[in-house]
């Protein structure tokens, strides 16, 4: 199936988290580069994310559209619906992309006028999405997240597409990174929003060791929530060496700028870990309640450090572990060793000549 000389706008329905949306802002970036024809993408986001795009997207092919659901539901979504007819600029939107299968998502459809509504095929479709869509995706044979948003695309005739992340820095926060140090950067973002995700503090003290005696500066990133900060403050204790603790001390744009210019970074699975991805730096993903092969870091799946399928199949009995299937161990994460994370941290800085 070829282009369609006829899409002159599509809208992209990404909610949360923060790690999908940002993969998803990689399926923006690729349908823009892969089209022939004027393009026009509105990208609709849950507020609390919306500025990570706001700030760096300086695209006029695309807008951004917030939408804070937590509170006035109907009015914010009657608000949104005035802000999309106004963009759209008298024109009609030729498609929607529900890339998210949650009611709440669903909802929000209603309120996005289109003929064409499409979303997840019948193996990932959850919470009723079938009724609110009038076309599915074919059922990627890859796994990853990535590989099924690359779907909806393919189901507009866009056959040869790769994702493509194009976020605008500001130069500002460039600066306050480039300024850290004049060594090279060893980033670890020690937190995901679900503590059962995280490595342990010795875990990554034992790395910020390792990397500082190799020549790093060692730089702790991450939000300002209670998870995060106990873990950050626990590595700085149990290291012998000032490193830079910059966790909740920046803006998205300068987390953005910081992780630019890190050399290489270590993450559990979280928001940072995908933006890392996004911005081609090297990344070390730490797994064992979610599959790595779905949701780890798209461009860096080999530096993956995952204790998942042994876990799975342990809980399971069985070698056959479902797509969608969470680890019920809440101390999965504890099964990494530090010599597991050391040879991908080895691994990477062969691979990428780092040092």
């Amino acid at each position: 199936m070829s282009y369609d000389n006829k899409i002159k706008h599509i809208a992209i329905l990404r909610l949360t988290a923060l790690g999908d949306c940002i993969n998803a802002y990689g399926l923006v970036g690729g349908l823009l580069q892969a089209s022939n024809e004027p393009l026009h993408i509105h990208f609709i986001v849950d507020q609390k994310f919306a500025s990570v795009f706001t700030q760096s997207c300086n695209n006029k092919n695309i807008s951004i559209h917030a939408i804070n659901l937590k509170q006035d539901k109907l009015k914010n979504l009657l608000t949104f619906k005035r802000e999309l007819t106004t963009s759209l600029h008298g024109h009609k939107l030729y498609a929607l992309l529900n890339l998210q299968t949650s009611i709440k998502a669903s909802l929000c459809s209603l309120f996005i006028k289109t003929p064409l509504k499409i979303g997840y095929d019948k193996e990932r479709s959850r919470e009723g999405q079938r009724f609110f869509v009038n076309k599915v995706i074919n059922k990627s044979s890859d796994p990853h997240v990535v590989s099924g948003f690359l779907e909806f695309a393919k189901s507009l005739g866009f056959e040869q597409i790769k994702p493509f992340w194009d976020f605008k820095l500001e130069e500002q926060a460039l600066n306050m990174a480039k300024n850290l140090s004049n060594k090279k950067l060893f980033l670890i973002s020690p937190s995901s929003a679900k503590v059962e995700k995280n490595w342990t503090s010795l875990g990554y003290s034992q790395c910020a060791k390792y990397a500082h005696d190799l020549g790093f500066e060692v730089v702790l990133i991450g939000d300002k929530s209670t998870i995060c900060q106990e873990l950050c403050n626990n590595i700085t204790k149990l290291v012998n060496f000032k490193l830079i603790n910059l966790a909740g001390k920046t803006t998205f744009a300068e987390l953005l700028a910081v992780i630019k210019q890190g050399s290489l970074m270590l993450s559990p699975d979280s928001g940072p870990m995908h933006i890392a991805s996004a911005l081609n730096t090297p990344v070390i993903g730490l797994f064992a309640i979610h599959n790595d092969k779905r949701v780890g870091p798209y461009n860096y799946m080999h530096l993956n450090v995952s204790v998942y399928n042994q876990q799975a199949k342990l809980e399971l009995g069985c070698d056959k572990i479902p797509w969608r299937y969470r680890v019920k161990n809440k101390q999965a994460m504890n099964y990494i060793s530090f010599d597991m994370v050391k040879n991908s941290i080895d691994k990477a800085l062969t691979m990428y000549k780092i040092i």
